[in-house]
């Protein structure tokens, strides 16, 4: 073989070289492509600064290994968790047969217990050792499961013996169940008694706006002291308001059932399940927060016995709100608010009015009392008229000075010849003129000084007539007083019995 043979197998077998290593940079190159696109992918779904993206991605990293560990875990409970899904395929409609017991878990003997609710049927003895095991959450779960179903729970009482100012979520969605007449009459009477200990005052801007009335008392702005007998007949208004208001939510509460719980009834079962088991708890609790971590969301876990707010907000929402049986409650619970309302209407209505006020007039201050105008202040004001009316004409002054330049050049024509009597008549001319003007302007200001004395004494008895129709129409709402407070005391009384 000659050299040439041996030279060019060895550049091809660097060529052959070249291209792998060639075809290894351009695999590696398009791995990192992938690998950087990727990681784009994962940055794009977060805000921030690129520190707080990779702390986020971190985070998210950390709890996705930890909720892992935490998931091997709580398989040791497999049984606990068991009981919690097929909870949840009797709550979907589906038959639960075969329930297992689990060590020391309430849902266990409380779903067998109550897997018939819908149908009236209970298991006394599971529900024994479910009460046995935690009597809080089994009672709460029979109440919220019943209701949830169509089934009957027990009495209110057994559930919510007591109310705080601050309610819990599960209390409330007893407090809504019971105004939506779940628990029958009794258990709205029981609800509305613990409710009354806790409303108070800070009802009474709602209660007030409840009793507003359509009608508004108006009454010229001219009349000076009127204001007593507007705010008297204001409260008499509202307090008729505030006695049909309280008629009409009474009578419109039936105490039927409603066709269906409030949405919160069924948050707040799903929470009492999802909680699961004590030696779970901690775990599940754990899970929630590492799941918020993973998914961005807010940390905050809901429980199903976690606060939602003050008794009286709840009230002050229930007083105006669209179930029937809800705002009977609530105005039941606050019916001792509402007498004191009430009675501060009855106060402000039984005011006595003024017996005289002033008319703000253009020529002064007339006291009008409910029969007549006060004579000395209505003569003032006409005299006013007199004042004001009179012309500022100097016609009569002008007509005097061109008679005296006439006589001057009249003396001048005799002297110096007679062509200046016919300046002196032209002076005699501006003054006839000057006369018939100041003549007819003090005709004119007599006329309107006139019309003005006849509108002063129209405007004067309107509002005579106006002040004592006003206090006619106080004298008579006053009278009925005693009949509204009577009708809103016997309305009240037949809800707190």
């Amino acid at each position: 073989m000659s050299d040439n043979y041996w030279t060019d197998w060895q550049q091809n077998k660097r060529l052959s070289g070249l291209e792998d290593e060639l075809t290894s940079v351009s695999s590696s190159l398009s791995a990192a492509r992938a690998s950087t696109a990727r990681l784009k992918s994962e940055l794009s779904k977060v805000s921030g600064s690129l520190e707080q993206r990779l702390t986020r991605l971190s985070a998210a990293f950390d709890a996705f290994v930890e909720i892992s560990d935490l998931r091997v875990t709580l398989a040791l409970f497999h049984a606990h968790g068991r009981v919690r899904h097929q909870m949840k395929r009797l709550l979907a409609g589906e038959p639960v047969v075969d329930v297992a017991d689990a060590e020391g878990y309430w849902l266990a003997p409380a779903l067998v217990a109550l897997r018939g609710v819908a149908d009236g049927v209970v298991d006394a003895e599971a529900l024994s050792l479910a009460e046995a095991r935690d009597p809080l959450r089994t009672k709460a779960f029979h109440a919220l499961f019943a209701s949830s179903v169509g089934g009957t729970p027990q009495a209110f009482g057994e559930v919510v013996p007591a109310l705080s100012e601050t309610v819990s979520r599960y209390e409330r969605a007893m407090w809504l169940l019971a105004a939506d007449g779940f628990f029958g009459p009794g258990g709205w009477s029981e609800c509305g008694s613990l409710l009354s200990k806790l409303a108070d005052s800070s009802l009474e801007d709602t209660l007030r706006a409840a009793s507003s009335s359509p009608t508004k008392v108006e009454m010229p702005r001219d009349l000076d002291g009127v204001a007593d007998l507007v705010t008297a007949l204001q409260a008499a208004d509202r307090l008729t308001g505030l006695r049909d208001w309280v008629t009409s939510t009474l009578d419109a509460h039936t105490g039927e059932r409603e066709a269906t719980a409030d949405p919160l009834v069924r948050r707040t079962l799903d929470l009492l399940i999802d909680e699961g088991s004590p030696v779970e708890l901690p775990l599940l609790v754990r899970e929630r927060e590492l799941r918020a971590v993973i998914e961005g969301t807010s940390a905050e876990s809901r429980t199903w016995d976690g606060q939602v707010g003050k008794a009286t907000d709840l009230l002050r929402e229930d007083l105006v709100a669209e179930r029937k049986g809800r705002r009977a409650l609530a105005l039941r619970a606050s019916a001792a608010v509402v007498l004191s309302v009430a009675e501060k209407f009855e106060a402000a209505t039984r005011t006595q009015p003024p017996a005289t006020v002033t008319y703000r007039s253009r020529y002064g201050q007339v006291t009008i009392t409910p029969t007549e105008a006060d004579g000395t202040s209505l003569q003032k004001a006409e005299d006013m008229v007199g004042q004001v009316s009179r012309p500022e004409s100097r016609g009569r002054q002008a007509a005097i000075g061109a008679g005296v330049v006439a006589v001057l050049f009249v003396v001048l024509a005799v002297v110096a010849g007679w062509g200046w009597v016919f300046v002196a008549l032209g002076a005699v001319g501006v003054g006839v003129y000057q006369l018939m003007t100041d003549a007819r302007l003090r005709r004119e200001a007599a006329e309107h000084a006139v019309t003005q004395r006849e509108r002063l004494r129209a405007d004067v008895a309107e509002r005579v007539e106006l002040f004592a129709s006003t206090r006619r129409e106080l004298h008579d709402r006053q009278a009925r007083v005693t009949d509204d407070m009577a009708a809103l005391r016997a309305a009240l009384a037949t809800v707190a019995e």
